[in-house]
């Protein structure tokens, strides 16, 4: 299958353009890194059977400063996409995420996912997505100009011993999911067409104290903690995933400590 991968540049799309290239697919970038836009022509996509759609803004507190923006790109973006594939008789494989915060960013990825669905049904879209919890791994970028993600905020801190920032009491739970394993599943998705939702996560609640001190004692740090006022745009969540789609594919991600501690040493080179 020839696949388009839009922010195939990006964290996760690496991961993804990676297992679709080992699974055999004919694989290619659509990507603001090589001139192509979502909101612009669409004329580098020709050709694609599916497209997995990537790209977008992100953030939670910080897209309250550039909401306008957030919208353009992840609302208006993606519906260009969807009609773009549905135009051309292409899959198209979304990325969401769990409703749980009061954010900008949740408010985007539920507006396009519920355009998806309503393109499947009123106009014969052929969809699928995957529903991302926690995801981590080697590459996530952290510091200006990116979002304050868990592990790469967690990890940095405590690599330069410096207090691990804790927004809340930490007694929120997080579904801590391997991007490897979200690039394989949104690989296996371009494989159902009928709407159908696959839970991106582990099934493991871990509390974000728990996870603060498993950094703590991999790196040495003995900075510790600092707790904070909840950001904008976030509220106390005990997310997890429960397993939607799983009976669909031939496996499930599986939570690791031994990957967590692999990538909070990718992050020991931030010293």
């Amino acid at each position: 299958m020839e696949i388009a991968v839009t922010g195939g540049t990006g964290f996760i799309g690496k991961y993804v353009v990676s297992h679709a290239r080992e699974q055999g697919h004919k694989v290619r970038v659509f990507d603001k890194a090589f001139g192509s836009d979502i909101l612009g022509p669409l004329d580098d996509l020709s050709g694609a059977e599916c497209v997995i759609h990537l790209a977008g803004v992100l953030g939670t507190s910080e897209l309250f400063d550039n909401p306008h923006t957030a919208i353009e790109v992840n609302i208006h973006g993606t519906l260009n996409i969807i009609e773009w594939c549905t135009a051309n008789n292409a899959g198209f494989v979304g990325i969401t995420m769990p409703p749980v915060f009061p954010s900008v960013y949740t408010a985007t990825k539920i507006c396009t996912d519920r355009l998806a669905t309503a393109w499947y049904f009123a106009k014969g879209l052929k969809v699928s997505k995957v529903r991302a919890f926690n995801a981590y791994g080697p590459g996530q970028k952290h510091g200006p100009g990116h979002p304050q993600k868990i592990l790469p905020t967690f990890a940095t801190e405590a690599w330069n011993n410096r207090p691990i920032p804790i927004w809340g009491n930490g007694k929120q739970t997080v579904d801590l999911v391997h991007a490897d394993d979200l690039g394989r599943m949104l690989v296996d998705a371009t494989k159902f067409t009928d709407d159908e939702t696959f839970d991106g996560g582990t099934g493991t609640a871990v509390t974000v104290n728990d996870l603060a001190e498993f950094v703590l004692e991999v790196t040495g740090s003995k900075a510790g903690i600092e707790y904070l006022p909840m950001r904008d745009g976030e509220t106390p969540t005990h997310i997890v995933a429960t397993g939607e789609g799983w009976s669909r594919l031939a496996w499930a991600p599986e939570f690791s400590w031994e990957r967590v501690a692999s990538a909070i040493e990718w992050y020991k080179s931030s010293v």
